[in-house]
């Protein structure tokens, strides 16, 4: 069974364009993988065999529990949405990533596993980094859209300016997961001993950040630096004193008030951004004005719906056919955070806050007090790339569909898991903490 998640895993980097089988539709291998390991899951289920069983006062799993309300409340939306087939395409989506959460969690439990997993997501990545190098330097895109050959004609340019996106629709989509991909590499850097082994990881690094700088993706480079940023406060934290804190805080706002009163250029950006907002400008179709368009647009519904959100994939239905703002013809939300709580209400939304930035502090926990080299290099990994997709997570028009950042949730989960299980075997001495956002009241257990 582990095999097989390894191999889901893998899967997951192949998308719909690599090793799918047509059936009328694609079936990725990683649908066939999933199908594969529910049908032995659901044997395991009826057996009652004790590896499927689940513990709810752990932490990680209330942190899965959650999930599990959210697949609910998604189909229970099907009471009030108005696109059955948008509702159906997001359902399939989200019980997909979820179940493949629950299943990494059951089955991947030791080091050893969760090592398995890190490499295999630098694998995936490292296929990625091949497939956009060599878009690079043939200008040849084997899965590229017309719309997107004929909007950036890669073959009339050169290296430096052409666009990498691998197998995905669209560059920001590409940098996406190449930011996910970065952090996991950067770990295995951490952990490796071997030099060579270090002098592949730096160069594999090196190259993703590269990749991305080209696909101009504002947002994923923002997040890179946020989730570095994060991680070396991280780590210098315990030498920071309470004064330093304020020194900083107030030379950093005192340049900042410097920079409004003394450059006019910098003024004038500020004004601008506040106009984007005024309700008596004009719509011109800038990038910047439909975004905030779109962000109108979901508030107003969750309004219209009494917090109850449009429903499980019906954002796009509604942009297109009850938007108050103008959005250039674009509708899909281009924000995670609002598209989860336009389309699954007020409830989802705040929970999930509950559990990200549970999982957040959770990170840094571990990380500061943990004895264990292992779990404090993956705490302040995860810590930095949970910051990080604040971030990222608004560059794609949409993530429900990304699948593979379910996966990487899945092994997060699972790597909490462990640290619970290593903490029982006293291995770990952690005080007594105020982190645990929990469902039950339960505890590390």
């Amino acid at each position: 069974m582990k095999k097989l998640v390894y191999l889901m895993i893998l899967a997951v980097f192949f998308g719909t364009q690599i090793l799918a089988i047509n059936v009328g539709f694609k079936l990725s291998l990683y649908r066939v993988l999933f199908l594969t390991i529910s049908f032995i899951f659901l044997t395991l289920v009826i057996n009652n065999d004790e590896r499927v069983r689940f513990y709810p006062n752990k932490i990680s799993n209330q942190y899965t529990l959650f999930y599990c309300w959210w697949v609910v409340s998604s189909l229970l939306s099907v009471i009030w949405v108005e696109n059955i087939g948008g509702w159906i395409r997001a359902n399939l989506f989200i019980t997909i990533g979820i179940l493949s959460i629950i299943y990494i969690q059951l089955f991947i439990k030791e080091k050893k596993d969760l090592m398995s997993v890190f490499k295999i997501i630098a694998l995936g990545t490292n296929i990625h980094i091949l497939l956009g190098l060599t878009e690079l330097i043939t200008g040849r895109y084997q899965w590229a859209s017309q719309h997107f050959m004929t909007k950036y004609r890669p073959g009339s340019n050169g290296f430096f300016s052409r666009i990498p996106i691998s197998i995905y629709p669209n560059e920001n989509d590409y940098a996406t997961m190449l930011l996910m991909g970065s952090f996991f590499i950067l770990l295995l850097f951490k952990l490796s001993d071997k030099l060579y082994k270090k002098a592949f990881l730096l160069l594999s690094w090196l190259l993703a950040i590269f990749l991305m700088n080209q696909t101009s993706s504002r947002a994923n480079v923002l997040a890179l630096l946020m989730g570095l940023g994060v991680m070396f406060m991280a780590y210098i934290a315990p030498i920071i004193s309470r004064r330093f804190v304020q020194v900083v805080t107030g030379i950093t706002g005192g340049a900042v008030i410097a920079l409004l009163i003394g450059m006019p250029a910098m003024r004038s950006k500020v004004s601008a951004l506040l106009y984007l907002f005024s309700p008596e400008k004009e719509f011109a179709g800038t990038s910047n004005e439909i975004r905030i368009n779109l962000l109108r647009n979901g508030l107003t519904f969750v309004r219209e719906t009494f917090g109850f959100g449009v429903g499980a994939g019906n954002v796009e239905y509604w942009m297109a056919n009850k938007a108050a703002y103008q959005t250039g013809g674009m509708t899909n939300m281009h924000n995670w955070w609002m598209e989860i709580i336009t389309a699954y209400g007020l409830i989802t939304f705040i929970l999930y806050l509950f559990v990200y930035f549970g999982m957040i502090l959770k990170s840094y926990h571990y990380y500061r007090y943990s004895n264990d080299y292992f779990v404090r290099q993956v705490s302040l990994i995860n810590l930095g790339y949970l910051v990080a997709f604040t971030m990222s997570s608004i560059s794609s028009a949409t993530n429900i569909v990304n699948e593979w950042q379910w996966l990487v949730f899945g092994i997060m989960l699972a790597f909490y898991s462990y640290c619970e299980r290593i903490s029982v075997r006293n291995q770990l001495s952690i005080p007594k903490d105020n982190y645990n956002f929990t469902f039950l009241g339960g505890n590390h257990g």
